[in-house]
């Protein structure tokens, strides 16, 4: 997963990259973190924990995108976009930048440089450390943040187990509403109730932090597994039994060898 953020002045042109952006096949991996037209307000609400890759205008009132670089994105990869050719040089100079766009942007070329200078270059996962707030999106306006060493278990189904504590007394779980589904922690304790996003898409937001699928209603977190029997599956701190589905199971082990 690569998640990215664009600023530019020009609010025309986020929309013009970001929907561009978004022809490109799925199995690149780009999320669209956030825009914005204000190189200040990206300054002050940017977390760096948030993205991998900034796509940045060169030339912007308050910071130019040179400034916002420095400011906001150590160790982050950069793609600059510019109308002008005259400040490639300046720009390579001045930060060890992933590639240097002219407008318009041109989808063919931002694809070249995703290939050949991003990909293979982010690795969210090593630069987590336990305690770390790590951002969902839920939907294009609403991030959520948890702590991945807090989560057990993500499910859609009814877990028998599940419990969910209310005025000091725990009671048995609902099943979640439809295309919604339960965060699961210690003990089978919902820590996050009826949210509404898909498994796959917490696969793939969550790969780098050890959750994988083992069925289409149930992604768990592999540094809590106990024990594994062909396709039973158990967590540590977790009375809920759990089935790899024959689809899941090549996947499922070759993900944790």
């Amino acid at each position: 997963m690569i998640r990215y953020i664009l600023v530019d002045d020009a609010p025309k042109i986020l929309k013009r990259v970001q929907a561009k952006i978004d022809t490109l096949p799925k199995d690149y991996e780009l999320q669209h973190i956030a825009s914005y037209d204000s190189s200040k307000k990206a300054y002050e609400e940017i977390n760096e924990e948030d993205y991998d890759l900034l796509i940045v205008d060169f030339e912007m009132p308050v910071y130019n995108g040179i400034e916002l670089a420095q400011k906001i994105a150590n160790n982050k990869k950069i793609i600059f976009l510019t109308s002008t050719t005259n400040n490639e040089k300046k720009v390579i100079n001045s930060l060890d930048i992933s590639g240097f766009l002219s407008k318009p942007f041109d989808i063919e070329e931002f694809e070249y440089i995703l290939k050949n200078k991003v990909i293979g270059k982010v690795n969210s996962k090593n630069t987590y450390q336990k305690g770390d707030l790590v951002m969902l999106s839920i939907s294009k306006n609403k991030n959520m943040g948890i702590y991945p060493e807090d989560i057990y278990f993500i499910s859609s189904a009814l877990i028998s187990t599940g419990k969910k504590l209310i005025n000091n007394t725990y009671k048995k779980v609902e099943k979640p509403s439809s295309n919604d589904v339960h965060f699961y922690g210690k003990n089978g304790v919902i820590v996050f109730e009826s949210i509404r996003i898909t498994i796959s898409s917490l696969e793939t937001e969550l790969a780098n932090f050890g959750f994988k699928k083992i069925n289409q209603s149930t992604l768990i977190n592999t540094n809590y597994i106990r024990n594994i029997d062909n396709r039973n599956l158990e967590l540590y701190h977790c009375n809920e039994p759990f089935e790899i589905s024959v689809k899941e199971k090549t996947s499922f082990f070759k993900s944790i060898k």
